[in-house]
């Protein structure tokens, strides 16, 4: 009889333990935001890359007669479209210089980005990719972010509401960190010009939209999935997205909805994960 009650205690404790277990690992599972964390990193630097590509275009077309200088939007950047602007393809070199300088937008930035035009930039279905030889960004400039890859931005001329738009695919991104952790991405998604395109040369009033999907892998080495389902809308004259929602599902955990606000200009988030929401404070 002892012998029984004494087993049936053992399992009785067992049992507890492995509900106290799982129920710590399921509080640890609803505070992971690390691959909305990592997809918000990625999504940034991406559109900011493909801002300053279309800054550099907008400056250098504007030199036609003196191809190379210093684009302002671009802060320490040296622009430099290296054949006559008439040629197809053309490559547009935004050369930060070896070591950190930080631009106008608060950021350092070092390395270059390379931008290759297939086609004159207002005619649909052009074209340009743009990739990264040794790039780096950062808000110190002794903890900037390597960036690796290749976005491809095709030009759709204007849809049904009148708005230039874009399709982007970024392929192979590889974000890198100081600490030599790393993730990646890869995207397809529809950029759409809503505001400011009546002056080309002010980006400050520039507004765009951003929809689509994208997929990748955390620093952790976990995979996810992202999708936009309010669009995500980028004011150039702030640094963050100010509004938009993206539902973000790891690998065997539950969906996440990353929230960017209601409009206002800051640099923060909210993560939803079931009945829980924490802040997260952007790139």
């Amino acid at each position: 009889m002892e012998l029984k009650k004494l087993i049936s205690r053992g399992l009785l404790i067992a049992a507890v333990s492995s509900l106290v277990i799982a129920g710590c690992r399921k509080k640890d599972e609803d505070k992971d935001t690390q691959a909305a964390s990592d997809n918000e990193q990625a999504e940034f630097m991406s559109n900011d890359v493909v801002n300053m590509s279309d800054a550099a275009a907008n400056g250098v077309n504007s030199f036609k007669n003196n191809p190379s200088g210093t684009f302002a939007a671009l802060s320490c950047a040296t622009v430099t479209r290296d054949t006559i602007v008439s040629s197809d393809p053309d490559t547009t070199t935004i050369d930060f210089g070896s070591s950190a300088c930080q631009c106008m937008d608060g950021r350092y930035r070092q390395g270059k980005i390379i931008v290759i035009h297939h086609g004159k930039f207002t005619i649909p279905q052009s074209f340009r990719s743009v990739s990264f030889s040794n790039y780096f960004v950062g808000k110190d400039p002794a903890q900037m972010h390597q960036i690796e890859g290749v976005h491809t931005v095709t030009f759709n001329g204007k849809n049904t509401a009148g708005n230039f738009n874009w399709t982007i695919d970024a392929q192979n991104m590889k974000i890198t960190r100081p600490d030599g952790k790393y993730h990646t991405w890869t995207s397809t998604r529809n950029r759409e010009w809503i505001q400011g395109s009546n002056t080309p040369f002010n980006w400050t009033d520039d507004v765009f939209l951003i929809t689509g999907s994208a997929s990748g892998t955390n620093v952790n080495g976990n995979s996810y999935s992202a999708n936009i389902t309010t669009a995500l809308r980028r004011e150039l004259g702030c640094h963050w997205f100010v509004s938009g929602t993206v539902e973000i599902t790891p690998q065997n955990k539950p969906t996440r909805t990353v929230d960017y606000g209601n409009g206002t200009c800051d640099n923060q988030a909210t993560v939803t994960i079931g009945n829980n929401t924490y802040t997260i404070t952007l790139h």
